[in-house]
């Protein structure tokens, strides 16, 4: 992800909106403005981010080798000093 910051300071801006465009594009990337001041995109971007790293990341099943579920559901082979 591509993110253009401080998107509410026009008359300050270096990099213009359609350079980061197409720099995100030749990349294969998203590409967002934000601005934190002006909370704008902010939430976008993280939700969009965190979805993203989430879609790619494997589901990992529990591995039953090392689950004893007979005891409650304890790990095996872990002993517990309490009650």
């Amino acid at each position: 992800m591509l993110l253009g910051n401080k998107c509410d300071m026009e008359d300050k801006r270096v990099v213009p909106k359609a350079k980061g465009e197409q720099i995100a594009r030749e990349h294969g990337i998203r590409f967002f403005e934000t601005s934190a001041k002006a909370n704008i995109n902010i939430e976008k971007a993280f939700l969009t981010l965190a979805e993203d790293i989430l879609r790619k990341t494997p589901v990992k099943e529990p591995n039953s080798e090392n689950v004893d579920i007979s005891s409650g559901g304890g790990v095996t082979g872990w002993k517990s000093k309490c009650c």
